[in-house]
């Protein structure tokens, strides 16, 4: 497409957020996490320590106990929103009041692990209908709303993060042509619901509402491991709490998690590098950018 632009670590360093060094964590924005169930709990660690790893002053983590409970021994750092609970152990569409009124909150992530339910599609319906806050919606919760994905009021700030199984239920057109066409069917679907769309895969595509269009082009094998998505969309939130744009939230966040990915690849090798692995080298990719 001839107005793709291509993403790299220059045009990334550009968009970062500033760092007021006269600032508190209330500064730097609070993402909510709305992520991870009985059978899924990682998927919300990951997604919370990445979002801390980029630079957010609070990250909540607003998930059933049992779930708060598997984050709490592994780290300290995050808020803790504990939310009513389904009998399969996933957050009850009644968390959707709780999550609306944390007053906290600069950006919400949902999605993560969550599990595909009933529940969890009027969740998703019930905050995007009622919050005005800026949006990442992460895998399961798309899955939730593949069937009827609703348009985006003009105004909204909402970044889908799908990948390819994903914009193929989204769209209703097979794998074989998102791959072929998918800067194609990016553009096209953020353009017709009003969402900046992060299609992933070995070659990224980033459509926003406006006809922009984003490529970045690192293909890392290391990350087509379980959780990747969760840490990607950990970043993509992290950088709307800190006040980005959509566009310039995924930008930064594909952009972060690609270089940590990259040098996560070559210390420790493809084969075995984990997407908890990535969450570690976030800082120094962060501070590559800072320092061009």
């Amino acid at each position: 497409m001839e107005n793709m632009i291509k993403v790299n670590r220059a045009l990334a360093s550009s968009l970062l957020p500033k760092r007021d060094e006269g600032g508190n964590k209330g500064t730097f924005g609070c993402l909510l996490c709305l992520c991870g169930s009985r059978d899924m709990p990682g998927a919300a660690g990951l997604a919370v320590s990445a979002a801390l790893r980029c630079g957010t002053g609070l990250v909540a983590a607003a998930s059933t106990d049992y779930v708060l409970d598997m984050i709490k021994n592994h780290m300290w750092e995050p808020l803790y929103l504990s939310m009513p609970e389904t009998e399969e152990g996933r957050i009850s569409a009644l968390g959707a009041q709780k999550a609306l009124e944390y007053k906290r909150a600069t950006a919400i992530l949902v999605g993560c692990g969550l599990g595909v339910s009933p529940d969890g599609q009027e969740l998703i319906r019930t905050i995007l209908n009622s919050s005005d806050l800026p949006m990442v919606i992460d895998a399961d919760e798309l899955n939730c709303l593949c069937r009827d994905f609703p348009t985006v009021e003009k105004g909204k700030t909402v970044v889908i993060t799908p990948h390819m199984g994903e914009m193929s239920r989204l769209t209703g057109r097979d794998i074989p042509y998102i791959k072929e066409n998918a800067p194609e069917a990016a553009a096209d679907f953020a353009s017709r619901y009003g969402v900046t769309v992060a299609l992933k895969g070995a070659v990224t595509y980033i459509a926003s509402p406006e006809g922009e269009i984003y490529m970045l082009n690192r293909p890392n094998s290391g990350m087509a491991k379980g959780g990747s998505g969760d840490v990607l969309a950990g970043c993509i939130g992290s950088f709307l709490a800190q006040g980005a744009t959509a566009a310039e939230a995924a930008v930064l966040g594909v952009t972060v998690h690609s270089t940590a990915g990259a040098a996560c690849a070559e210390k420790m090798g493809r084969r075995g590098m984990l997407a908890g692995d990535i969450i570690e080298h976030i800082p120094q990719a962060l501070l590559h950018l800072e320092n061009l």
